[in-house]
C-alpha cells in the first residue's frame, strides 16, 4: 500500500501555515448578543389593540382577527359551573362581530397569553383576572401546554362542578355541550 503524500507541516513557513488555517476552519461567529428580558403575560395583552375583520383568502368570506382583551371579555362571561371549547368561543366571536369565522391561530395564541397572565396572578398572591380553567379544547380535554397546569385547572372545574375524566391521559371535561 501507498500512502497517501502529505506536505509536512514543519516545512511551511508560518504566514502560510496561518493563511491556510483560516480558509479551512469555522468562520467566526459574532459576539454573542445580550439576549432582551422576556416580556411578561400581562404586557402581551396589548390593550392598544383593536379587534378587526378581513377578507378570509384561503377560505373567502369574512375573518375576525380579535385582540387578547376580547378573547379575555369572552371567557369572563362563561358562568360558573360551565365550559366552553375553543371552537364556541370562535364562533360567538365571529357572530359578535358578524364575521364568517375568527382566526384559530390568534384565538389559540390569546387564550394562552391570558392563561400566562392568570399564572402571573396566582404567582403574586392575586385573585385570578378570568376563569381561563372553563376554556377546553374542541375534544373537552384541558389544553397540556399552557403554562397554568392542567391539574390546578381541573381542580378548578371540580370546585364549581364540572364534571371530569380523562381521555388519551389529559383530563377532559365530560359535559362539553353547555356553552
Amino acid at each position: 500500500m501507498v500512502a497517501a503524500r502529505t506536505p509536512n507541516i514543519s516545512q511551511v513557513p508560518n504566514a502560510v501555515r496561518s493563511a491556510q488555517a483560516r480558509k479551512t476552519s469555522t468562520p467566526r461567529r459574532p459576539a454573542a448578543r445580550r439576549k432582551r428580558a422576556r416580556l411578561s403575560w400581562s404586557a402581551k395583552l396589548r390593550p392598544e389593540l383593536a379587534p378587526r375583520v378581513v377578507e378570509d383568502s384561503r377560505r373567502g368570506g369574512s375573518l375576525l382577527l380579535p385582540t387578547p382583551r376580547l378573547v379575555a371579555e369572552t371567557v369572563a362571561a362563561i358562568p360558573r359551573g360551565r365550559v366552553m371549547t375553543i371552537g364556541q368561543l370562535r364562533r360567538a366571536l365571529a357572530e359578535r362581530f358578524e364575521a364568517d369565522a375568527t382566526c384559530p391561530l390568534m384565538t389559540g395564541i390569546f387564550a394562552t397569553i391570558l392563561a400566562g397572565v392568570v399564572v402571573e396572578d396566582l404567582g403574586q398572591r392575586r385573585k385570578p383576572r378570568w376563569p381561563i380553567w372553563r376554556l377546553v379544547r374542541d375534544d373537552g380535554t384541558l389544553h397540556p401546554k399552557w403554562p397554568l397546569d392542567a391539574l390546578y385547572r381541573a381542580a378548578m372545574l371540580r370546585q364549581e362542578g364540572v364534571r371530569l375524566g380523562r381521555r388519551n391521559g389529559h383530563w377532559a371535561a365530560l359535559d362539553t355541550q353547555q356553552s
